[in-house]
């Protein structure tokens, strides 16, 4: 796994590997300090403290864990006219947040919200106030909408929120936003991607039948919640004659306790599989969800790879297709 950097330390990274050295200021962040301090990858330039050098190793670590990430976001920032230079203060969940709004700004523009319902709703981590905060991210959200600015008030309003791909052998419904904030992965794994869950299940009708011709599959919290609404969700697409297919995090796991923080799902105790139906639920993933109520925990949907899922789950499917 690779830690999330700010845009600043991404292109001073960049230019080591591409330059040999840096004079970006950014010797004060924790990353870079891990890389010279543990890693011993980078170093300062002898006799001039404020750049730094390139050490042995460095290019083979950049090149494994943050050139193909560069090489999007920088693609996707002069695509999108944004500028690229180093004072733009984008962390790279701004980047790749920019990247979803711009797949889909037809459907954002078309329904735009006050900033505080777009902040809240589309930086879902960040909160209502996070785009007022960041000047230089506001005006980067409204050239891509092509706005001048957010209107005064909202509506009740439910986005279409869609990665798409021209030839898809597969589509991917995402609870969470996570993985459609990565568009990349439609292109390498040749799937379409839509945010389907909460409550905005009901965009699930608005699939293209199309679509629906190929195989579907739903990736979401392995906790009560997230798996109910794939119970509702597999409900909703069987009266289309559509069987949903959830993908199964592939091991190791990362389990974590239900009481994690900002995490409200909750199992219960005292009914059979927690309440959910079990009749949608295959033998190895009533297996997994009996082991999480056992224990109390849970697995998030973003602590797996998607790609990993989606591998495991049709060699999986495959697998029993062939014993039955």
């Amino acid at each position: 796994m690779t830690r999330k950097l700010d845009w600043p330390v991404l292109k001073a990274l960049h230019d080591i590997h591409t330059k040999s050295s840096t004079a970006a200021k950014v010797q004060d962040d924790d990353f870079i300090r891990y890389l010279k301090d543990q890693l011993q990858y980078i170093a300062h330039k002898r006799g001039n403290v404020k750049v730094l050098v390139k050490q042995d190793g460095f290019d083979e670590y950049y090149k494994r864990y943050y050139l193909r990430k560069y090489e999007h976001y920088i693609n996707f920032l002069e695509k999108a006219d944004i500028g690229t230079d180093a004072r733009k203060t984008f962390t790279e969940d701004d980047i790749q947040t920019l990247m979803l709004i711009f797949e889909n700004k037809a459907e954002l523009s078309a329904k735009l919200v006050n900033i505080e319902d777009f902040s809240s709703k589309i930086f879902d981590k960040s909160g209502s106030k996070y785009l007022k905060k960041k000047d230089s991210l506001r005006k980067a959200v409204l050239k891509i909408l092509g706005v001048d600015d957010f209107p005064q008030s909202s509506k009740d309003l439910q986005w279409r929120l869609v990665v798409d791909h021209t030839h898809p052998e597969a589509v991917i419904l995402c609870e969470n936003r996570s993985f459609l904030k990565q568009p990349w992965l439609a292109e390498e794994l040749i799937v379409k991607l839509w945010q389907v869950g909460g409550n905005n299940i009901k965009i699930a009708d608005d699939i293209d039948h199309m679509d629906l011709l190929r195989p579907v599959y739903y990736s979401c919290d392995w906790d009560y919640d997230g798996l109910l609404i794939f119970c509702r969700i597999k409900a909703k697409l069987a009266l289309r004659g559509v069987t949903l297919r959830l993908l199964f995090p592939p091991i190791p796991q990362r389990k974590m306790p239900v009481d994690s923080f900002e995490h409200f799902s909750r199992w219960s105790f005292d009914k059979p599989l927690s309440g959910l139906p079990i009749a949608e639920f295959r033998p190895h993933e009533i297996k997994l969800i009996q082991e999480l109520i056992n224990d109390n925990l849970w697995i998030e949907e973003e602590s797996s790879q998607l790609g990993e899922m989606y591998d495991y789950t049709k060699k999986r499917n495959a697998e029993l297709l062939f014993i039955f």
